[in-house]
């Protein structure tokens, strides 16, 4: 029996610990923002500042208690495995939806089906990165990272949800080319749909980050899994000289005059100029479409035997 019960279309996924102010505000714009047909499953970790009486008295919350923090990886995932609702999204308990960014993304998904993931974009509101338009590194393999994102559930469950080998950070870019993997296209909202207060802005970052971390590299368990796309195809360097000589050469004295043109600010320049698998034209290609940074890995790379999803790829 699926644990969402209360709708079949859209579950968003929250978990949480001892957030319970920030929990309050993450809930209420899901509720105010989205208007399709949606379920808000929120997991606890334990919480003893109120937030287990603060979901028990909420009727329109379906809420998980499993008493101990387990690491967020397996947090998620053991509910989500149970989720059989069409589309899942992810939330963090420090953040707010805007600009109605999940009916937004479901719309997306529902008009192509060769889209694997809707990352919704995502500003830091608090901390030192509030100077940048939205938050989203490229990894190491050149691939644009979603924090936040809705996804076909089903989509997400060929990919095993998400990586437990991680004890707390990168699940999501692991996530993000885990679905690349498959041969899925990913793509980006256009809007900042998402607004992000991090607690470590406000506390001991390094301190605490050594802490999740738990004397794992996970940097190096992502370089392991994804290890196949480190060589680059002669196409692909052949493109990469196009795409810097194009942007890096004769674009570079009307970088502002374009941007302003096709509405893109900084952030999505360096997406568009330095992302892999980012089409050289993606702004005229998804000009009038509510998303961009649409990525799609090549097809015969991920024909290549190292490829952990190679026999997903259609």
């Amino acid at each position: 029996m699926p644990i969402n019960n209360r709708s079949n279309y859209l579950t968003i996924l929250i978990a949480t610990y001892n957030r319970l102010e920030a929990l309050k505000v993450v809930i209420d714009a899901i509720h105010a923002q989205t208007t399709c047909s949606h379920e808000i499953i929120v997991i606890d970790g334990g919480s003893t500042d109120g937030t287990i009486e603060y979901l028990e008295s909420r009727s329109d919350i379906t809420p998980v208690f499993q008493g101990k923090l387990l690491g967020a990886p397996r947090s998620y995932n053991e509910v989500w495995r149970q989720v059989e609702s069409k589309y899942t999204a992810w939330l963090s308990d420090d953040t707010e939806l805007t600009n109605n960014g999940l009916d937004l993304a479901v719309q997306i998904l529902e008009n192509d089906p060769e889209i694997g993931m809707v990352g919704l974009k995502t500003r830091d509101v608090i901390g030192p990165r509030t100077v940048v338009p939205y938050v989203g590194a490229l990894s190491m393999f050149r691939i644009l990272n979603c924090n936040h994102g809705v996804m076909p559930t089903e989509v997400a469950r060929s990919v095993g949800f998400f990586n437990e080998d991680y004890p707390m950070y990168m699940i999501d870019p692991d996530l993000t080319a885990s679905i690349l993997c498959t041969g899925k296209k990913v793509v980006m909202t256009k809007p900042v749909c998402v607004l992000h207060r991090p607690e470590w802005a406000l506390q001991d970052k390094a301190s605490k980050k050594k802490d999740r971390l738990k004397g794992v590299d996970h940097l190096e368990i992502y370089r392991r899994k994804f290890f196949f796309l480190e060589k680059r195809s002669l196409m692909e360097q052949f493109k990469r000289v196009v795409r810097f000589a194009f942007y890096g050469l004769y674009l570079n004295m009307l970088s502002n005059a374009v941007m302003k043109m096709l509405v893109l600010n900084s952030r999505d320049w360096q997406n568009l100029t330095k992302a892999r698998f980012i089409h050289l034209f993606d702004p005229i290609k998804n000009r009038s479409k509510p998303y961009h940074n649409e990525q799609q890995i090549y097809r015969n790379i991920l024909l290549r035997p190292g490829n952990p999803y190679r026999h997903l790829v259609k």
